[in-house]
Formats: C-alpha cells, structure tokens, sequence
C-alpha cells in the first residue's frame, strides 16, 4: 500500500528545516540547510526546493507518495495567494515575494504557505500539548514575538493569515519604537532582543553582574542564554531582565485572554528556555492584569514539540488544506 507524506518547510533567518511528515505528525527524515538569508530570495528558494526534492526522491523511490508541500514564513504573509509580504528580520526583507508560485515550479507540487508560529500552533494542537482542549494561544518569544490561536478545535487565522500577531499588542503607550514602525509594543520589550539590550545597558553602566564574567570584554556574546544561566546563579541583573520581560508578556496575555477566553496558554520559542523564572513572572503579570476570567481556569504550559514543530505544522497545514481542496 502506497503511503502518502507531506513536504515540511520550515523557513529561518539562519537555517532552513525540511521534512517529510506523515499524516500522525510523524517526521519519517528531516534535512537542515544554511538559509544564507543576504542572498536574493530567489537564490534560497532554488535551494530550498533542491533540498525537498533530495527527499522527495529517495522516498518515492521508496514507495511514498509525496501529496504536497508547506511552508512557514517568519513574517507577515498573504496566505491565499501564497505571497510573502514582509520578513522584517531578513536583509532585505522579502517584500512582495510570490514564494507559492516559485515553489509549485519547483517541486510539481500544490504548495500551502502559513506563518511559522501560526504552523507551530497548528503543530501544537494536533499532535502536541493541545490534543485534547478545543481552544488555545500559543506564543513564541525569541529573536520576535509571534503567536497562533485556536478556536473550534481549528486553527484561526483571519482574514489574511496575520490573527496572532501578539508581539505588536502595545504595552507600553508612547514607549520603545518597535520595528514594526509603532511604538510601545511587547516585541519591544520581551523578546531575545529586547532582553539582550537591557543587558548591555546594565553592563556599559559598569551594573555589577554575573553576565559579564561570563561574555568579559566580547559584549557580542550576550544572549538570552548567557542572561537565564545568569538568573539561575540568582544574579540580580539578569533576573530583573527576565522578570520584566515576563510581566509585560503576561500583560500581553490578559489582553489576548478577553478576547479568545482560552482553555490553554501554550508558551514556547528559544527565550522560554529561561524556565520557571520566566513563567512564574508570566503567571503574575497575568494574575495581575486579568480579573474578567478566573486565571487558575486557564492551562498554562511550555510547547511539547521543540524544534520538530515548524516543519509539523508546515506540512500538516498543506495535508489540510490539500483535504480541503484549497490548494491542489
């Protein structure tokens, strides 16, 4: 019997994941390739595709049929036509890139395109922590903010594909200018980023800090880990750092909660590394702000599927709408 898999893609500023998924969620081989993101977009998508094909061949050859293929953009997306409208965190932002129709071409396949976090939250629901609730918020704090929601058991995505930008939810009124091009957003504030500049004040103000024994003069060796192992050692500096960087998040949180009153919180993404510290600020900058729903109702846990979840998502997302007859 023929057994049927889907292209996973999951598109990074520095590294690109490609899998073949199967219908449980199951990655059957994974590949990962530099983005090498300063080239022209055409140049990574003609890699991006040699590599799919790399797989595709060797497991049809194989006996599988490889039935379609998606892909998770880090930014902003027009998801129907398959255009990547924005990568604010790529050199030269990819404006207007019709990625769908240049992928179709390469791969002889229908392609689904979908916002990366928006692929994980998908991931996340079908085969991970959110399995068994019909509703949920993901967000995924690292070098941005993003998120995903769940309703009806489905992933929502308005109108255009952008519901679960929560990282451009402002926070501080009048506040940081964010690169979005307002101001006061929690992108600004909470992400991988936005964690390392308050470090590097606190080290040029000469704060004592145990982050500075750690990276001493190479001040590009500050990053959200070296900022968490610092806390762990109940450094004072770092753990304000993250403190503050929780509490706007749950600020964040209480906000995006009115709205979706969701069964389960889901936070993921490389700066949640920082633990328990983390979310216990999470967990009280929400306590804090949110009185219109009892917040011990509310499931509040880390992502379950790692670095597997991108490309999960991706190619789960092409499986549904490949069943839903909206590409193909």
């Amino acid at each position: 019997m023929v057994k049927t898999v889907f292209l996973g893609i999951d598109l990074g500023g520095t590294n690109t994941k490609v899998a073949l998924v199967d219908q449980e969620g199951t990655i059957l081989e994974r590949s990962i390739i530099p983005t090498r993101a300063m080239r022209k977009a055409e140049e990574v998508v003609k890699d991006i595709a040699s590599e799919a094909m790399k797989l595709r061949r060797r497991f049809e050859e194989r006996g599988f049929r490889v039935q379609a293929a998606g892909i998770g953009i880090p930014g902003l997306i027009d998801w129907e036509k398959g255009i990547c409208l924005l990568l604010p965190n790529f050199p030269n932002k990819w404006k207007e890139i019709p990625i769908r129709e240049w992928l179709e071409e390469e791969l002889s396949l229908p392609v689904a395109v979908i916002n990366d976090v928006r692929a994980i939250t998908l991931a996340e629901k079908r085969f991970g922590v959110g399995k068994e609730v019909q509703s949920l918020v993901m967000m995924a704090i690292g070098t941005g903010i993003g998120g995903g929601v769940v309703l009806n058991g489905d992933l929502y995505i308005g109108k255009d594909g952008s519901a679960g930008e929560f990282g451009h939810i402002t926070v501080e009124p009048n506040g940081l200018r964010c690169g979005c091009g307002s101001r006061g957003c929690l992108e600004a504030y909470s992400s991988g980023p936005a964690m390392v500049a308050q470090a590097l004040r606190a080290l040029v103000q000469q704060n004592d800090t145990l982050i500075r024994d750690t990276v001493g003069d190479d001040l590009s060796r500050v990053n959200p880990k070296v900022i968490a192992e610092a806390a762990q050692k109940g450094d004072g500096v770092a753990i304000e750092i993250i403190e503050r960087a929780g509490s706007y998040i749950g600020q964040a949180l209480s906000c995006i909660c009115v709205v979706v009153n969701p069964e389960m919180i889901v936070i993921g993404g490389g700066v949640a590394q920082a633990g328990e510290l983390l979310f216990k600020s999470i967990r009280q900058g929400l306590q804090e702000r949110l009185f219109m729903i009892p917040v011990d109702t509310i499931q509040f846990v880390p992502a379950q599927l790692g670095m597997d979840a991108g490309a999960v998502g991706t190619a789960t997302w092409a499986k549904e709408r490949l069943e839903k007859g909206v590409i193909g």
